[in-house]
């Protein structure tokens, strides 16, 4: 029998809302990964992709990864992974992971099929893998996957990473790389990354998953979060069988997102504090709230701030009754209102990253970062 661990969409170096405690939380969350997989006793690792937040990680991101490595290697376990759309470079580079082949993590597939045979405790494997492929790259993905298909037949136990959106697992169509059909269906098993909410299904003869993201990226996770939680998937391979547990991640911080009317805010924010008081651990949760009416903002501040010693509550989004009446766009997630729109992912992903700066409250911090994402030096 052949045991893995499957976990994806780290995103280490997220500093999500600004905030140094969600930069840390991406931290606990792979290093709980990694801790995971080494208690299962796991003869080597896949992560398929979006290992880093940005492609050009800082070198806190960087060590943390190196040291992890460094512990993996002293137990001889090694780590394949693809590259997800946040890994890629920009521009002609190495991609950050890559530095890292010296102790014991292998880069697949990044400019189209690649495989390699191994040899697992007396078991042959075969390791498939292809990178996020956006843009120029896409139109070739059917043509990889038929590859990847080809050189797995006759291979009893298989697995293929991959990163990317296939149709009919939460994203709109337009917002797919792949379509569902041009999966191949004679893999043991199918590791995928891209999207943050984890699923399972059969393709053909096949195992497919999404890990889904280590954690909370978005507001848009945080329903499945409050259902499921996070998880790493433990994948038992035998006779070519594959099967899954899931294994919670307990250090993700609790998050959720309340909409209220300015009558009944706190009797909303109590009633959610109560119900997680036993789950949260060490972590405050954070709230991302929304009121609706006339309130009094001032009123409101010192509500929220009397709950500093038992949540992080964001600043609040107000909206007149006017606004919260309105009929909204029946999509669910940013990033697919921008592919929609410019039906292009390069356009999309620059918009959402234009975005993503201006959401800070800090004036000279989104200047700063607007000038960083266009490589404009300080005018002075």
């Amino acid at each position: 029998m052949v045991r893995f661990m499957h976990f994806s969409d780290t995103h280490i170096g997220n500093r999500q809302y600004y905030m140094p405690e969600r930069e840390q939380d991406f931290i606990d969350s792979f290093k709980e990964a990694i801790s995971t997989g080494l208690r299962e006793k796991v003869d080597f690792f896949v992560h398929s992709g979006d290992l880093f937040d940005v492609w050009n990680p800082s070198n806190r991101s960087l060590t943390l990864l190196r040291d992890s490595m460094i512990e993996l290697k002293e137990k001889g376990i090694r780590v394949y992974m693809v590259l997800g759309d946040h890994d890629r470079p920009k521009r002609v580079d190495y991609p950050a992971a890559e530095i890292f082949d010296f102790l014991g993590i292998t880069v697949l597939g990044k400019d189209g099929f690649q495989g390699m045979d191994l040899e697992v405790g007396g078991e042959s494997v075969f390791l498939g893998g292809i990178s996020n492929m956006k843009g120029i790259r896409r139109d070739n993905l059917p043509e990889e996957y038929r590859k990847a298909s080809s050189a797995a037949e006759g291979k009893k136990n298989s697995v293929l990473i991959s990163h990317q959106g296939v149709t009919g697992f939460g994203l709109i169509d337009e917002a797919c790389e792949i379509k569902k059909e041009d999966i191949p269906g004679n893999f043991s098993y199918l590791a995928f990354g891209h999207i943050h909410e984890g699923a399972t299904a059969n393709i053909g003869d096949s195992l497919f998953s999404y890990a889904g993201s280590t954690e909370i990226c978005s507001t848009n996770e945080i329903p499945s979060f409050l259902r499921k939680g996070k998880s790493v998937n433990i994948v038992d391979i035998k006779s070519g069988e594959a099967t899954i547990a899931k294994i919670p991640l307990n250090s993700v911080r609790v998050q959720t997102s309340i909409k209220a009317d300015w009558t009944d805010y706190m009797q909303k924010l109590e009633k959610f504090l109560d119900s997680v008081k036993d789950k949260t651990g060490q972590k405050k949760p954070i709230i991302s709230i929304e009121i609706s009416g006339d309130a009094d903002r001032s009123h409101v501040k010192t509500d929220l701030d009397s709950l500093s010693s038992r949540a992080i509550v964001r600043k609040p989004v107000f909206q007149s009754m006017e606004m919260h009446m309105e009929r909204r766009p029946d999509l669910t997630m940013i990033d697919d209102y921008f592919r929609a729109y410019f039906k292009d992912d390069d356009m999309a992903a620059l918009a959402k990253k234009i975005f993503d700066s201006t959401q800070s409250e800090d004036k000279d911090q989104v200047r700063r970062q607007i000038r960083e994402l266009f490589d404009i030096g300080d005018a002075s």
